[in-house]
């Protein structure tokens, strides 16, 4: 205790006899800690608030096993099929694809967007109601091309439609596709991932054509589930692994039998990617090696 008192007493009296060295020193501690508590902040309301769903602690999304795979399309609308039918521990499974965009247009105006494309029991899964409207459901699917409609966001019918409720049954364009306003997603809804805030939502059977979702090469889609109660996250993964396996045997040419692994939604698959996400929401800056 006495030499401890007599360091205090010693780096007072240099810190005394060096004001503006001291002054530097305090400026950069109150800057260093009022950078650590904005950070805190921003990656507890970002990466430690549940998503706004019902119950989030319950809903997982599949990824593959290796983490050099750490990407989030990691399904073919087939396999995904394959695996809502065959599993035994998930009460439901959906998918999406977060990365479809492109040009939207309406009367005499248009604007760039992105969004997802989702499997139709997406919102039913989630849990989500409709702030006006409805929602994409599944008596909406009939096959490719059967659901021309389209779902806005809340800050996009806030933003190019002034909050009108008379958007609703009009039509728009995506691209070349028109597509009916069916309804607007909740303010506090912005997907199932954390760093990305869709403009919009469309059903997967019209967000691509008929030959692509037959595809069983092709990776399209974003699977997430709900467990069954009692189920834990690693014996889902082995029941739809043991599943990929079966795959593999039946479509030897196309399934590769990848072993497969659950994650909380909107994480990326290591710490490196959540804070390569992180940065880009902050700074806007797209930094090499993220999804």
């Amino acid at each position: 205790m006495k030499d401890l008192l007599l360091d205090i007493r010693f780096a007072l009296r240099v810190l005394w006899k060096s004001p503006a060295f001291t002054l530097v020193a305090l400026v950069t501690l109150m800057l260093g800690i009022g950078a650590n508590v904005v950070v805190f902040g921003v990656l507890n309301a970002v990466l430690l608030h549940p998503l706004d769903v019902s119950d989030p602690q319950n809903l997982y999304q599949v990824r593959l096993e290796p983490w050099t795979s750490g990407k989030l399309l990691t399904t073919s609308y087939p396999a995904y099929h394959d695996y809502r039918q065959r599993n035994t521990t998930f009460t439901e499974i959906a998918g999406y694809d977060g990365y479809s965009g492109g040009r939207l247009s309406w009367n005499n105006s248009a604007k760039s967007v992105s969004g997802y494309s989702v499997t139709a029991n997406y919102f039913e899964m989630l849990g989500v109601q409709p702030e006006l409207g409805r929602l994409i459901q599944p008596s909406d699917d009939h096959g490719p091309n059967s659901a021309p409609y389209i779902v806005l966001s809340d800050g996009l019918w806030q933003s190019a439609f002034n909050a009108n409720p008379g958007v609703i049954g009009t039509t728009v364009r995506l691209n070349k596709d028109s597509f009916t306003v069916i309804g607007v997603a909740p303010a506090g809804f912005h997907g199932t991932e954390k760093f990305e805030w869709p403009d919009y939502f469309i059903p997967v059977v019209n967000g691509f054509d008929a030959q692509y979702l037959a595809d069983r090469t092709g990776r399209p889609l974003t699977v997430l589930g709900r467990l069954k109660p009692g189920v834990t996250a690693r014996q889902a993964a082995e029941n739809l692994t043991a599943i990929a396996t079966e795959l593999a045997k039946e479509y030897p040419k196309t399934d590769t039998g990848v072993p497969l692994r659950l994650i909380r939604p909107g994480m990326q698959g290591d710490a490196g990617d959540v804070i390569r996400g992180f940065l880009y929401s902050v700074t806007g800056l797209a930094l090499a090696g993220g999804n």
